[in-house]
């Protein structure tokens, strides 16, 4: 054996001896790392156990994110504000109606609707419009056979529209918690407006001769609610409310 193999020998030995420890000697090329390629398998076999580690955390995250839903509180169907936004924006309407007939004639008031069928906001239009007739001096008719005049109000649209737009952590409900997480909201607004349009047509009631077609009549209504940075809340809106 030469002399090279030996010293190749004795640095294998050196390296399995000092195990982690950096062993490098001279040689007639310049200095040769020993314990280097210890190392590199170190570093290897750390990186591949932060690897393991990282996708157990991830497949935990997705496990958890898998079992947790948005949980809507229970709101009831029409809302005091809502009703609100109805009612102004209908008599809102009303201001600027006016029929073509003598005054104290007593007249008929129905209303119709897109919808099928005779729903309650059309006969809580009706009447709030006869009750603003008779305020102008016109007798209400029981039937037709007692009016003068049929009064067909077309309601075009009497409704709500509601947009929310919000930047933060929804409500959620997780299996893994026995408590619901709240709503954290760093901005939130909840845009309600309140829609009311229409026309008032009057018929003759002897002959059906419509007498008058009137214009479009409408007006709108809006409640905004704002949460800024979790608990700062306030609205801004045009509905005359109660002090």
């Amino acid at each position: 054996m030469n002399k090279s193999a030996m010293r190749h020998r004795d640095r294998s030995r050196d390296a399995d001896r000092l195990g982690r420890e950096d062993v490098s000697r001279e040689t007639p090329d310049g200095v040769y790392p020993i314990g280097s390629s210890m190392k590199c398998r170190e570093r290897r076999r750390e990186n591949g156990t932060l690897s393991r580690a990282a996708f157990l955390l991830l497949g935990t995250l997705l496990l958890v994110s898998g079992c947790v839903g948005l949980r809507e509180p229970g709101k009831p169907l029409r809302t005091a504000i809502s009703q609100l936004l109805l009612s102004q924006a209908l008599e809102r309407t009303l201001d600027g109606i006016s029929l073509p007939v003598p005054g104290g004639a007593a007249v008929l008031v129905e209303a119709v609707g897109i919808t099928r069928d005779y729903t309650p906001d059309q006969e809580y239009a009706r009447k709030v419009v006869a009750l603003h007739l008779a305020r102008q001096g016109f007798r209400l008719a029981q039937n037709e056979a007692e009016a003068t005049y049929r009064i067909t109000i077309v309601l075009q649209t009497f409704g709500t529209e509601q947009g929310v737009s919000f930047l933060g952590i929804p409500p959620l409900q997780s299996i893994f918690l026995p408590f619901p997480i709240p709503e954290m909201a760093l901005y939130k607004s909840v845009n309600e407006k309140g829609f009311a349009r229409m026309s008032v047509n009057v018929i003759e009631s002897a002959t059906g001769t419509l007498i008058s077609s009137g214009p479009w009549y409408g007006a709108a209504t809006y409640y905004n609610q704002y949460t800024v940075l979790f608990a700062i809340m306030f609205h801004l809106t045009d509905l005359e409310l109660a002090e």
